[in-house]
């Protein structure tokens, strides 16, 4: 599902920094430039993730209200639930990310991936223009409060992503998108591991490919690449996207199809 943006997207906060004290780039290409460090980073800004995973924004405009109380999904972060069906803003909201913005930041401890959880909240629907083509949705539950969910089992071993979203500008990777002098959105799963696949990325961010979202995408599925994403990612920056071809190849289906139900790759 190709879904809603921001007024102020991520990364907008930071392009004079990028584009005015960048280092420059070595003439003879990547092979010149020190490889990156990329560091453990506690404090973050906090986006919006679109129902589909794949863009995000800081204060997406256009909020409407929706027709819901409670809702019902399965804990994909402390910060976003998967909800089955919603029927909010537009239509064919089948396996969509609702952005959970609770009133009790302490029942975070209680959002536990893959767990099922019930809030209550003032659910809104949001959407910004990207292009002229398409635009990003965004579900939102404000002043959300948990009501029920499966008990957390502290014994058991971390429950794994069983799906992926876009980060747009992490903390983590701002030593590497200001040497690129680019916004970088990168899959989750690859941020949430980067001391394992950090050397990767830094080399599939060095050379980024120009294709289109309906392009179809060869090679191993665990590979990470990156595409130039002008106005796609970001409204406001030029931006590179990084994820694993795996990822690609869900994006693909989606943009050839917005009703699609699957839910993106971890």
């Amino acid at each position: 599902m190709v879904l809603p943006a921001p007024a102020l997207a991520i990364g907008a906060l930071l392009p004079t920094l990028f584009f005015c004290f960048a280092p420059a780039l070595a003439a003879d290409g990547a092979s010149a430039v020190p490889s990156i460090a990329f560091p453990q980073v506690t404090a973050v800004p906090i986006p919006l993730e679109s129902a589909s995973g794949r863009f995000s924004s800081l204060n997406p405009p256009n909020r409407l209200d929706c027709p819901y109380k409670e809702l019902t999904g399965r804990v994909v972060s402390p910060r976003l639930i998967l909800v089955k069906r919603m029927d909010c803003g537009r239509p064919g909201h089948d396996n969509v990310l609702v952005n959970v913005q609770l009133s009790n930041p302490a029942e975070a401890t209680q959002m536990v991936t893959g767990s099922r959880v019930t809030i209550t909240a003032r659910f809104k629907s949001a959407e910004e223009d990207r292009d002229p083509r398409f635009f990003a949705e965004f579900l939102i539950a404000e002043k959300a409060q948990l009501v029920a969910g499966d008990p957390p089992d502290r014994s058991a071993p971390p429950t794994p992503a069983f799906t992926s979203y876009m980060l747009c500008q992490a903390p983590e990777l701002d030593a590497l998108a200001t040497r690129l002098r680019k916004e970088l959105c990168v899959q989750s799963t690859i941020v949430a591991d980067l001391k394992a696949a950090g050397p990767a990325l830094e080399t599939a961010a060095r050379t980024p490919a120009k294709v289109a979202p309906d392009n179809s995408v060869s090679g191993d599925p665990g590979a990470i690449s990156c595409r130039l994403d002008p106005k796609r990612s970001d409204a406001h920056l030029p931006a590179i996207a990084c994820a694993r071809n795996s990822y690609w190849t869900w994006y693909q289906e989606k943009w050839r199809d917005p009703q699609s139900s699957a839910p993106a790759p971890p």
